[in-house]
């Protein structure tokens, strides 16, 4: 009975670090993708900044 014990606990530890494993590489999915998205965020801000900067300084002259 207690070989059974221990294999039933081997199977559920070795099930949960599967299921750790898989949230794992989800959370570094979106982490990349989250990186991505706010250097495009950045990029699009810094584009938007300088079309008013020059908007306004072609205004002004």
């Amino acid at each position: 009975m207690k070989a059974y014990d221990y294999a039933e606990k081997a199977k559920y530890e070795q099930a949960k670090q599967r299921s750790l494993k898989a949230i794992d590489a989800r959370l570094a999915r979106h982490e990349n993708v989250t990186r991505f998205i706010l250097i495009l965020v950045l990029i699009i801000a810094g584009l938007s900044l300088a079309l008013l900067a020059t908007h306004l300084f072609n205004r002004s002259n």
